[in-house]
């Protein structure tokens, strides 16, 4: 028996490629506005940002949840193949940390929580007024040969029982303090 609803579950399973590439982002999407209802003061703002490198071109996209109209809850997302390349995940990271540093002044809850994910993978991050962003980045002397985003940072899987549970409860306290 699966964590979420047959019908998210179906949107993060059924890739028709002669449709789409990657549905994952409209799964996100789907997702986002079924944790976050359209119905209730909450807003989900969907970006994709484009881009190409010299060896294969991406998509980003970066779901930001308003309440009311002060950010409350990011999730950056790529495209899964990127995950085992240390560059797309030092850059997956480096965007992250930028966006919640710009966010924070305008968020009303005493810690932002975001998330990066590529695909189903998901890293979760936090950040309190004054205080640092976690995961904390190793500090290690930095050469080629350094990873400062190890793969195991997205450990949790949105699909299995963990990962699912792991983000609800984010939701939730996300969710509580703002009805408080």
């Amino acid at each position: 028996m699966s964590f979420w609803p047959p019908q998210i579950m179906d949107c993060f399973q059924s890739v028709k490629l002669d449709l789409e590439s990657d549905f994952t982002p409209a799964a996100y999407n789907k997702l986002l506005h079924t944790l976050f209802p359209v119905d209730t003061p909450y807003t989900v703002y969907p970006q994709v940002h484009r881009h190409a490198d010299s060896v294969t071109p991406s998509a980003r996209t970066t779901f930001t949840v308003y309440y009311k109209h002060v950010p409350v809850f990011l999730l950056d997302l790529h495209s899964y193949p990127t995950l085992t390349r240390i560059s797309g995940r030092e850059a997956a990271d480096d965007h992250i940390r930028m966006h919640m540093r710009d966010l924070l002044p305008y968020c009303p809850l005493a810690t932002l929580n975001a998330v990066s994910a590529f695909g189903t993978r998901l890293c979760f991050y936090s950040i309190n007024t004054g205080g640092g962003i976690a995961p904390i980045r190793p500090t290690v002397d930095v050469d080629e040969n350094h990873d400062p985003t190890p793969i195991d940072w997205w450990d949790y899987d949105l699909l299995d029982f963990d990962g699912a549970s792991r983000l609800e409860g984010v939701v939730k306290k996300i969710r509580n303090v703002c009805a408080s």
